[in-house]
């Protein structure tokens, strides 16, 4: 019975686990893909000194008045654009901007292109909130189907490298299944990992609360709602803002600037410190708009046990939590469920095939046996 659900989910979805795979393995280098194949957006002339933020800042909302300016990806390198994230009838815009020349090098639609499709399939299957909560069903699919894969195929560890090793001198059906058994056995863990974090990051506050429950520490709290605002006073600088928050964790760098949609919400701040795995890092400082008062800090180097292990689900999902050779393991690790699918197929069909001929076979005896009599 398990072999049977094992192998229809493998046939019914194995395409989507395919092009998931696929897509994600291209998406763990998406930022060097993007900034390649998309260097007129990037690429700018490094100059000596700050980045002249504000200007760039009022230049984007005095052009762009209608739009709502929601995020700003601030440079990672120095010969690198501004991102700005504006919003307009639920369409995300990003513009770019030459942070000295202050020159606007391009604008583009949040998904457009093949990297913004392809992101957009990984995460949304196309279909924004639906999508990504599909997603995450099929991801909790995906680790079931690795774990009746690995409950079908363990030999038992003494026989755990004769089970690896692929026969030359049996039928081609019986060495495509060994190729498709020594594959599952060798990539489980990183196609289980990449299942469970994928599926955490989807429902991330059930996990989150379980991983806190279970690890302990405290939970990272919502921003604080502002309550006092003074009508007349003007929200300072983003320049400002964001040396504030650099100020109240020193050694970290701001990686995102997230803007109030409304007057009682903060302005928030994402840093990343050195050794933090995550490519945007997980701190954060939420200020006074008007002020720079520190109103929520989130220093991920000093949260509990249970948040920093959650913090650890993207890290871990593309890679980076191992550096370049963890990412290239994870890409690797992509290409696995089609090797998977077609050689588990092939071996179904090929399986199904001989049966029906054996079928056959005999009903064409019977039938030569009932005619003789």
């Amino acid at each position: 019975m398990l072999q049977k659900i094992h192998l229809w989910i493998g046939v019914a979805i194995g395409v989507f686990f395919s092009f998931s795979g696929i897509s994600g393995s291209i998406l763990v280098f998406d930022d060097e893909l993007d900034t390649y194949f998309n260097s007129n957006l990037w690429q700018v002339a490094s100059q000596s000194g700050p980045i002249q933020l504000d200007e760039a800042t009022h230049k984007i909302t005095t052009e762009f008045s209608k739009h709502n300016l929601s995020f700003i990806r601030l440079p990672r390198e120095s010969n690198h654009s501004i991102e700005y994230w504006l919003s307009k009838n639920d369409v995300i815009t990003n513009i770019y901007v030459d942070p000295w020349k202050l020159n606007i090098l391009g604008i583009r639609e949040e998904h457009s292109g093949l990297l913004g499709f392809l992101h957009d399939f990984h995460v949304h299957l196309l279909s924004s909130d639906e999508g990504l909560l599909i997603n995450g069903l099929l991801g909790l699919i995906l680790l079931f189907t690795v774990l009746t894969g690995l409950w079908l195929a363990w030999p038992g560890w003494c026989k755990l490298g004769q089970a690896l090793r692929i026969p030359h001198k049996t039928s081609r059906v019986a060495r495509w299944f060994a190729l498709h058994r020594s594959i599952g056995l060798i990539s489980m863990v990183f196609l289980a990992s990449a299942a469970i974090t994928g599926a955490a990051m989807v429902f991330y506050k059930p996990t989150n609360a379980a991983l806190i429950k279970l690890f302990g520490g405290p939970t990272l709290s919502d921003p604080p709602v502002i309550e006092s605002i003074e009508p007349n006073m003007l929200p300072l600088p983003p320049s400002k803002l964001l040396q504030a928050a650099e100020s109240y964790l020193p050694g970290a760098k701001a990686t995102w600037l997230s803007f109030p949609g409304r007057p009682e919400i903060p302005f928030i701040v994402r840093l990343k410190f050195p050794d933090d795995a995550h490519p945007n890092g997980t701190s954060y400082v939420a200020l006074h708009p008007e002020t720079g008062e520190a109103l929520m800090i989130h220093n991920s180097e000093y949260s509990g046990l249970g948040q920093q292990i959650a913090d650890m689900k993207y890290p871990l999902h593309i890679g980076t939590i191992a550096g370049i050779s963890g990412r290239i393991v994870i890409f690797i690790s992509g290409l696995v469920p089609v090797i998977l699918f077609i050689t588990g197929v092939y071996t179904w069909w090929c399986r199904r095939k001989k049966t029906q001929l054996k079928l056959d076979k005999n009903q064409t005896n019977f039938n030569r046996a009932n005619s003789c009599d």
